[in-house]
């Protein structure tokens, strides 16, 4: 998995934080406080030189006041890494209510050297080359290549992260045929505790899913069950292959 340099991380966020409460420096306040904040980057594609990026942003609208001046507020580069923050100005985007909608504004990124394919950073969010545009990084695979094998053990990790377990939990895979997969996790396999507290019972309550593959979202659960065998899966989808499920015993 791709990782961004502690020390960038740093200053970026400490710039943003700076911009989130003042106004930028030469921005000129006319009819009240014009404070900087976060725009969001929606698209990025390849500029009209080799040194600049068009950036697609999404800007608070929906009343006078809520933006002006999109722009890049901070730019540095390291580790063959371009890092960017995308800033606004808005006088009421900290009025609840005050801008309901988004309009769409481009903004120009100029590095000071040709970018010539390399990854940009653009409010701690990745964006990697995709032919002449740019495409965003995952935030579980970062830019690396997704597993194409819907039952590695990385697509069976983001699926328990995403259950209401504890943060301890692990899945047991039970059967996995990369479109259905049935799996047991512990609600949470320490419930007294990493360091078990004196007097605590453990008691860990196990429970078996079933998940349906479902492209671009990963493993999304279809039901649940205590039972042994299939348990509730065959009225909840009957087309759940009974094989995966059959002759399992009851969680534990």
């Amino acid at each position: 998995m791709y990782r961004i340099a502690p020390a960038a991380w740093a200053v970026v966020a400490a710039v943003l934080a700076g911009c989130a409460g003042q106004a930028g420096a030469d921005t000129p306040v006319d009819g009240g406080d014009w404070p900087t904040y976060q725009a969001d980057v929606t698209g990025v594609r390849s500029g009209d030189d080799p040194r600049s990026l068009l950036l697609d942003v999404a800007v608070l609208a929906g009343a006078d006041g809520c933006s002006r001046d999109p722009r890049i507020g901070y730019l540095t580069e390291e580790n063959n890494l371009i890092y960017a923050s995308v800033v606004q100005d808005s006088r009421l985007a900290a009025t609840v209510g005050g801008c309901p909608t988004h309009a769409t504004a481009v903004v120009k990124l100029t590095s000071p050297e040709p970018i010539n394919g390399r990854r940009v950073v653009l409010n701690e969010e990745i964006w990697k080359p995709a032919g002449a545009s740019y495409e965003r990084c995952d935030k579980t695979f970062g830019c690396d290549p997704m597993p194409a094998n819907h039952c590695d053990p990385a697509w069976i990790h983001v699926a328990v992260d995403g259950l209401d377990v504890s943060r301890h939990s692990t899945g047991h895979v039970e059967g996995c045929d990369g479109s259905w997969l049935v799996m047991t996790v512990p609600d949470d396999p320490a419930p007294c505790g990493v360091e078990a507290r004196s007097g605590c019972v453990p008691a860990v309550s196990v429970r078996r899913y079933f998940m349906r593959w479902v492209e671009r979202n990963g493993w999304s659960t279809i039901a649940t069950s205590t039972r042994s065998g299939c348990g509730t899966i065959a009225t909840a989808e009957p087309q759940f292959p009974r094989e995966l499920c059959a002759r399992l015993p009851g969680p534990s």
